[in-house]
């Protein structure tokens, strides 16, 4: 069996709206989450509180008080980045039939996302990296999943009859859908650059969409 840490137990059952940290003043608030986005931008092991402490404007006490550790942190921005991505995959509207249309709709929302929050998505860029390291245990259940929610979603509202007869469908969406997340995990390398990022953002989708493309001579009738 394995033990939960008392971090992962000081953090693992609220959510975002529940935590202390939003008792405090909303603009204080934000300058802490956002001053430790981009001091984990440098990685779990390199970030340093002592810098976020300073960018901020708080006291060490503060941090510890709200977050328990360095872990306890990490895992509220995890859990905060996760949020933020959830609640804008909930405003997709899905209006074809046609699966990877779907998918191209999905994923050019999430490069759009990329350049709206580089500072968050260089957080995730970085903490994908260290996840099993830093919590073994396992990461709390109630972290959301935008991204199964989002793919169940496209599998319901597509309509299957558009794959070839001689294919099987069920590996054609997986490969469809291997080729998205492959192509959007690939947008983490630019952390937050976001002056490279947006210089690329064109080029990006329409590499992305002859993908698509790609895939629909492939994979379609």
């Amino acid at each position: 069996m394995v033990r939960k840490s008392k971090d992962a137990e000081f953090i693992c059952e609220y959510e975002i709206k529940d935590h202390k940290i939003m008792t405090m003043e909303e603009e204080k608030r934000e300058r802490v989450i956002a001053a430790a986005l981009k001091e984990f931008n440098k990685g779990y092991h390199s970030a340093n509180i002592d810098e976020i402490i300073k960018e901020a404007g708080i006291s060490k006490g503060l941090i510890f008080h709200y977050f328990g550790s360095k872990r306890g942190l990490f895992l509220f921005l995890l859990k905060y980045s996760a949020e933020i991505i959830n609640n804008e995959y909930a405003k997709v509207i899905l209006s074809s039939r046609d699966f990877l249309e779907n998918v191209w709709e999905v994923s050019k929302l999430a490069m759009e996302m990329t350049l709206q929050y580089p500072i968050m998505y260089g957080f995730i860029g970085k903490a994908v990296f260290v996840l099993n390291e830093i919590f073994p245990e396992g990461l709390p259940k109630d972290i959301p999943n935008s991204n199964e929610g989002l793919l169940q979603e496209i599998l319901k509202k597509s309509d299957r009859s558009f794959f070839r007869d001689d294919i099987d469908r069920d590996k054609a969406q997986n490969v469809a859908l291997w080729t998205m997340k492959g192509f959007s995990d690939s947008l983490l390398a630019y952390g937050d650059d976001l002056e490279n990022y947006n210089a690329n953002l064109d080029k990006l989708m329409k590499e992305f969409e002859e993908y698509v493309e790609l895939l629909r001579k492939l994979l379609y009738k």
